[in-house]
């Protein structure tokens, strides 16, 4: 006698399975996506606020140079002057809205059709080379030091290049050369100046504007 025996097709079970396969991995492929969109913002928003900042300082930091003089005294002393200019006297303060400016990473470089020097701040630019010296003409905070040599606003410096700094440059009359201050941040300062016809008997010319 043969048993009755009956096969069942049910097939719901197999479709619950993968159903279930499917959306974990439905799941599993929105958190990485999800991760991924955070973090990539995340970074965006950090380089776009850090971008911000820099462009920032770059527009609002700058020099303004309020005259170039010459100094004809002779620096062996005497008083009368020479026939060429021994020194430089440079006048500056900060623009608008700047934010404070450090003359100890200002570079400041001058330039003939020879010869190029670029001359870092030091406290004592008498008799150096390769540096220029710094005083504060108006800074009523007080707060421009010798040793922390820093612009703030209202504040008016007066930058010193010797004849040290300066050889074997010479400046005689009709002579073209070229000075730049170049910050940390914000733009060079460029100035194409042109020495006078005469020199006449003054011990300081103004060479700028």
């Amino acid at each position: 006698m043969k048993a009755n025996r009956k096969f069942l097709n049910n097939s719901s079970g197999d479709v619950g399975v993968g159903t279930l396969i499917i959306f974990i991995s439905m799941v599993l492929v929105a958190a990485v996506a999800a991760t991924v969109l955070i973090y990539t913002t995340g970074a965006l928003q950090q380089k776009a606020t850090k971008t911000s900042k820099e462009a920032t300082q770059q527009i609002s930091s700058n020099i303004i140079v309020e005259k170039v003089l010459g100094n004809r005294t002779d620096p062996g002393g005497s008083d009368d002057p020479t026939n060429e200019i021994q020194s430089l006297i440079i006048r500056i303060k900060p623009d608008v809205g700047t934010t404070s400016i450090d003359l100890r990473q200002v570079i400041l470089t001058v330039m003939d059709k020879d010869y190029r020097y670029d001359l870092k701040y030091d406290t004592v630019g008498n008799g150096s080379t390769s540096v220029y010296s710094a005083t504060a003409v108006r800074d009523e905070d007080e707060s421009f030091k010798p040793e922390a040599p820093v612009l703030n606003s209202g504040d008016l410096i007066e930058l010193t290049v010797n004849s040290s700094a300066l050889s074997p440059i010479t400046l005689p009359t009709r002579k073209t050369f070229w000075l730049s201050l170049n910050q940390e941040l914000g733009q060079a300062i460029n100035l194409e100046i042109t020495t006078p016809n005469s020199y006449g008997v003054y011990k300081y010319v103004q060479l700028y504007p």
